[in-house]
């Protein structure tokens, strides 16, 4: 029988997650698996993903969070204005 995260699709699975972790945890999280991507383009884009999902000001901590975090870790921030006309249409998390 399979997992209910096996059976959400990766946008649903970011909806659960942004529901369920405040922006700072997530921002913490995602931070710890930067070095895991070998290109950092897909890593920006979740992250942008994310960012869209919550609310205003969730969505301004998380991306300072994130960004701090990556500093830290003496990684370069997250390219946030990358694209930003497909991102209009995504729906945030209530």
């Amino acid at each position: 029988m399979p997992t209910l995260r096996e059976t959400l699709s990766t946008t649903e699975q970011l909806a659960v997650a942004v529901r369920q972790q405040t922006p700072v945890r997530l921002a913490q999280t995602f931070a710890s698996f930067e070095g895991q991507f070998y290109d950092r383009t897909p890593f920006d884009e979740l992250a942008r993903h994310v960012h869209a999902l919550y609310e205003p000001a969730d969505a301004d901590s998380f991306r300072t969070r994130l960004d701090r975090r990556l500093r830290d870790r003496h990684s370069a921030p997250v390219a946030w204005d990358v694209d930003r006309h497909s991102l209009a249409g995504q729906q945030r998390v209530a």
